[in-house]
């Protein structure tokens, strides 16, 4: 039986469906510390710099280049960065969203197929003139979910993952691979250049696509073989599927190759290479599960309803095959995240795959709605009308939504939560701009840069070993600080030299590169600690302890011929940071105080000497 009810019925549950959705994605707006990072190539753009974190280095500092081209254009209409980004995830997760819960057929017609269509691939239908309203599981599945929530709005590229592979999975229930080649290998060519390890997608894919082509016929496969190059109906879906693939995925990668003298993102080598993290991954999937019901009730639908013997009618032979293909594209990009270990913030890493389960699960709901009803036959009266268990089923997922998270869990986190408790000002602020105390410093930095006048001026984030900054990220400190202040990442997701050195100690997946003294004064950081107590005391300043022995710097340092001559005593005592610090800089202390007398006597010396006490307010601020 299928669910016949009131259009006003229907409506107000639809209605109240709408109203769930609406307050659980608006209700977590914000945009997340990694989408700064992109903001500040970008920026650096528009600025003239080129697309690039720091300028001068050319090296591609994210992994979504579909996403970042998008932010692109809406820097170039007028709008900032964070606002548009959050307009952008709106609008991609609402229309993911909305072809979620579109029924697959309208209340007056029957269903129909694609002209050429293999019509046992589609789903069992209701008969034509039946009022159907599916039940819509996918949206509201996920939207229970609090990381689907968080990233739906987040400023990086998972709402733009979320609507393409809504795209790609309703399109398989419609075409075979052979029927839409072109619009299927753009849309995984897409999907890969939102997120590199859907790039598995693609591979996946194009395996299936040669089975279809070469599947048996009256021929044999040799026959099929043979007739390959005299053939268009073999050669033509190939072609087309090829030139999908290169059309976007490869014509990037030249570019890539061309502007970044490199095929790959620097954050392959920041994070690939590693071995294998099965334990850790384990533990990201049971948080996944622990912290989100609304995945435990997608993963019980996906493998839970095609075992039950009076739903083995809801699916055609024909789409059973496409439902155990998809599954089988979701297992491997599982693997891969369980091999990594996942990330440190929860649900990241596998919100792709969860979407992908939430679609398919919704293929069984779409096909007999009446599902609702039937699964809660037992706890629904027959006097009751069918909706009220779809109104059971939401307040399920409702109460799912409300599941509280923590903060953290060993090293796995909960990111919009561990970011937004030091952003004052409400969802006002959340919404128009950050204003995180990372964004601050920055913004002390870059009034300190400027007042300098410095044009090479790097600093580091650097500490894991060597004890430089306190305590900032990358992104959310980078755009505030400007180009003019280039960072030395510590997980060198901007710098190549850093990306190549090896992991030594796993921890969190992603994030275990370390810079050590030696990393920093190769990149001529202007400060850190050297961990020799009385040469840190002597270059100790409100911003930070100096370890840049440049004369362009130097010269502004207050009190600069007293500090020289603290350093010459400890030369003279055998220190073995001021050597190392000589050798690195091509000079000596000697060298650098018969001139200290002059640059204290220059009036614009002295007034750059004020920059120091201007714009730091003491290096426990910033500093170890």
């Amino acid at each position: 039986m299928y669910a016949v009810v009131t259009p006003r019925l229907r409506n107000l549950f639809i209605l109240l469906c709408a109203i769930f959705i609406a307050w659980a994605v608006l209700s977590r707006i914000w945009v997340a510390e990694d989408a700064y990072i992109t903001f500040r190539s970008v920026e650096n753009l528009y600025a003239g710099h080129g697309l690039v974190f720091n300028p001068g280095v050319y090296s591609e500092a994210s992994t979504h280049p579909l996403w970042t081209l998008l932010l692109i254009v809406i820097r170039g209409m007028g709008l900032p960065l964070h606002f548009g980004a959050i307009l952008l995830g709106l609008g991609f997760s609402g229309a993911a969203l909305v072809l979620m819960m579109k029924p697959r057929w309208s209340t007056d017609d029957a269903p129909t197929t694609a002209a050429g269509s293999d019509a046992s691939q589609t789903l069992a239908s209701p008969g034509a003139g039946a009022a159907v309203r599916a039940f819509p599981f996918a949206a509201l599945a996920l939207v229970s979910i609090s990381g689907f929530r968080d990233f739906a709005t987040a400023g990086m590229e998972y709402s733009l993952v979320f609507l393409l592979l809504t795209l790609l999975f309703r399109g398989f229930e419609s075409y075979r691979l052979t029927e839409r080649p072109f619009a299927f290998a753009s849309l995984l060519a897409l999907l890969y250049l939102c997120r590199p390890e859907l790039g598995l997608m693609v591979a996946y894919y194009s395996v299936w696509i040669l089975i279809e082509v070469f599947r048996p016929t009256d021929a044999g496969f040799a026959g099929r073989l043979l007739g390959f190059w005299r053939s268009w109906s073999t050669l033509g879906p190939l072609l087309q599927w090829a030139a999908g693939i290169l059309l976007f995925a490869g014509s990037y990668h030249l570019f890539r190759g061309i502007y970044y003298h490199d095929i790959f993102p620097n954050t392959y080598y920041a994070k690939s290479g590693l071995s294998s993290y099965y334990l850790q991954g384990f533990r990201y999937f049971f948080n996944a599960l622990w912290w989100g019901p609304g995945v435990v009730l997608i993963v019980a639908a996906v493998f839970g309803l095609p075992l039950l013997h009076r739903f083995r009618t809801l699916l055609r032979p024909r789409a059973y095959v496409s439902y155990l293909r998809e599954l089988g594209v979701v297992a491997l990009l599982s693997f891969y995240v369980l091999r990594v270990g996942g990330d440190f913030m929860a649900f990241r890493f596998l919100l792709p795959e969860i979407v992908m389960l939430a679609l398919l699960a919704d293929r069984f709901f779409r096909a007999a709605p009446d599902l609702p009803r039937r699964l809660l036959g037992r706890l629904i009266p027959d006097r009751f009308p069918d909706y009220v268990a779809h109104l059971a089923l939401l307040a399920i997922f409702f109460a799912c939504a409300l599941r509280p998270i923590p903060l953290y869990q060993g090293s796995i986190s909960d990111e919009r939560q561990f970011f937004v408790r030091d952003i004052s000002g409400g969802l006002p602020t959340l919404l128009t701009g950050q204003n995180h105390p990372w964004g601050q410093r920055g913004r002390t930095f870059r009034d300190f840069q400027s007042c300098l006048q410095l044009d090479d001026f790097w600093i580091t984030n650097s500490q894991a070993q060597a004890g430089c900054l306190k305590g900032i990220g990358l992104g959310y400190f980078g755009v505030a600080a400007g180009p003019g202040v280039k960072i030395l990442d510590e997980q060198a997701l901007p710098n190549r030299d850093v990306a190549q050195l090896p992991v030594l100690v796993r921890w969190r997946p992603g994030h275990e590169h370390y810079l050590d003294l030696s990393n920093v004064l190769r990149r001529g950081a202007a400060f850190c600690s050297t961990g020799e107590p009385a040469y840190d005391r002597a270059m100790l300043t409100k911003i930070g302890i100096v370890i840049d022995l440049r004369p362009e710097l130097l010269a502004t340092l207050p009190n600069i011929s007293a500090r020289l001559q603290r350093l010459a005593d400890l030369k003279a005592a055998g220190s073995p940071v001021v050597t190392r610090l000589e050798t690195r800089y091509g000079t000596t202390i000697e060298e650098l105080q018969t001139r200290s007398a002059q640059w204290e006597a220059d009036p614009e010396l002295r007034r750059r000497s004020e920059c120091w006490n201007d714009h730091g307010a003491g290096p426990a601020s910033f500093f170890y």
